[in-house]
């Protein structure tokens, strides 16, 4: 994972998420849409699935 990668958390994840920062296993993520009380979090690397259109 690199700082702008677009992920979801987990194979089966449905929300899009951009990575903000990567700490040792941890990642700073954010939601791509604008939403009332959307917020930057972080979680484990392992976690993380690329984003993929399919």
């Amino acid at each position: 994972m690199q700082v702008g990668d677009l992920v979801r958390i987990g194979a089966n994840g449905v929300s899009q998420f951009r990575v903000l920062e990567v700490e040792d296993t941890r990642a700073l993520i954010e939601p791509t849409l604008d939403a009332p009380g959307a917020y930057a979090f972080h979680m484990r690397l392992i976690d993380l699935v690329d984003w993929t259109d399919d």
